[in-house]
């Protein structure tokens, strides 16, 4: 989603001047079996919280071991092989990556074939990320928070290779909607005259929010919900047949995978979600208090964090802690202080104009010079160790018949 912001605000800004391809990488490489596997872990680690937390602690320690270079050499050689090969072909003038393990696989095909561009990761994760993004051998690393760029040079990343620039949000959040709270509401057989609540476990639709929603149904909870499902759909159809076979006086709209969230959120009073980046922001920006449910791991926890600081949303670890805060919400004016909050929140101000800073920085970059920079000494002599062990990892991978084959 950052990357297609950015690509709007460059097209916007500079119509016909530029190609921009936004390309789900190693899919778009041929490298489909690193690519279900990186996508699958994520899908894992969404419905094992605690584990990936322990999981980014433990990258962290690591440090140099567990950095996107060395893990790619060691373990995604199919994305790194045909990843470069698919760059070759393309000739880009500037990478910038919304992924460590695509930042990468760009360095190594510019590093191969001594190609002339330059390479920029923006770390997704806003305000603590995790130990994969460090990558000293690329121009810079742009981060949103002044917090997240402290993390990284805490992690080894030099601090003149770290850019803070805001979040970057699709331009369709900060237009005025043209459709109206009865209009958006109606079509989703929804009550205009209640509040709204609208929950969502990102796109993957995994996470403990439904159980919430479930809950709230049964109760004759007084607002409208729309439970967005994502791309989850044993949760639609779960939450459709609760919809079905239990009569509550709470207006229930399911959905599925959705490209109105700006419309949703737009009609919302409050917001149940998993503590993702775009999320987190999305419901800011609308300013739409939101009750956090869970994280994918540590990295998504800073979201919450910089919610729950600025009172502009709750943090409910479990049930009970969840149903504090509905009853704070139905009996109190929490809410509109809430909303108050975020409308006075210095960072939230500046996200409407983050993608057309970013889109500017860009197109500065692309239009000056490349100059290449000599690896260190202790740098090349790894790339030559690390290059004879992926060498005889090929050789015994050609002799034992292997899940996948590898063209070269």
């Amino acid at each position: 989603m950052p990357a297609l912001a950015i690509k709007d605000a460059i097209e916007e800004l500079y119509p016909g001047r530029y190609q921009i391809d936004v390309i789900d990488f190693a899919r778009e490489a041929g490298a489909t079996w690193d690519d279900k596997i990186i996508k699958g872990f994520w899908d894992w680690a969404l419905a094992r919280p605690e584990i990936t937390t322990n999981l980014n602690i433990l990258l962290d320690s690591f440090n140099h071991l567990t950095r996107s270079n060395t893990v790619m050499r060691l373990f995604f050689q199919q994305f790194v092989h045909k990843g470069i090969k698919y760059i070759l072909n393309y000739r880009p003038d500037i990478v910038f990556s919304t992924h460590f393990f695509c930042s990468t696989v760009a360095l190594f095909a510019r590093d191969r074939y001594n190609l002339p561009y330059k390479v920029f990761s923006y770390m997704t994760d806003p305000v603590r990320g995790h130990n994969l993004w460090v990558n000293p051998r690329i121009e810079a690393v742009i981060v949103s928070t002044e917090e997240a760029k402290e993390y990284l040079i805490k992690q080894g990343e030099p601090r003149d290779k770290v850019i803070v620039l805001p979040f970057p949000l699709n331009k369709k959040f900060f237009l005025k909607i043209t459709r109206t709270r009865e209009e958006i509401l109606g079509e989703l057989d929804l009550d205009p005259s209640r509040k709204t609540l609208l929950a969502t476990s990102g796109g993957q639709g995994i996470g403990d929010t439904s159980e919430y929603v479930k809950e709230l149904y049964n109760s004759n909870f007084p607002f409208n919900i729309i439970a967005v499902c994502g791309k989850n759909e044993d949760l639609f159809n779960e939450l459709n047949n609760l919809k079905s076979s239990v009569d509550s006086d709470t207006p229930l709209a399911v959905l599925g995978f959705v490209d109105n969230m700006h419309e949703l959120l737009e009609v919302s009073d409050l917001a149940i979600a998993k503590g993702g980046a775009s999320t987190t922001f999305e419901v800011l920006v609308k300013k739409v208090p939101t009750i956090f449910t869970h994280c994918a791991a540590l990295h998504e926890k800073g979201n919450i964090d910089f919610c729950v600081n600025n009172k502009m949303g709750w943090y409910a670890k479990n049930k009970i802690e969840f149903d504090a805060i509905i009853r704070e919400i139905l009996n109190t004016n929490i809410l509109e202080r809430y909303r108050e909050n975020i409308d006075r929140n210095e960072y939230v101000k500046t996200l409407p104009d983050a993608a057309p800073k970013i889109a500017r920085f860009i197109v500065k970059e692309l239009n000056s010079p490349y100059i290449r920079q000599e690896d260190p000494k202790k740098v090349r002599l790894k790339s030559v160790l690390l290059g004879l062990r992926i060498k005889k990892f090929r050789i015994r991978s050609r002799i034992k018949n292997k899940r996948y084959k590898i063209d070269r």
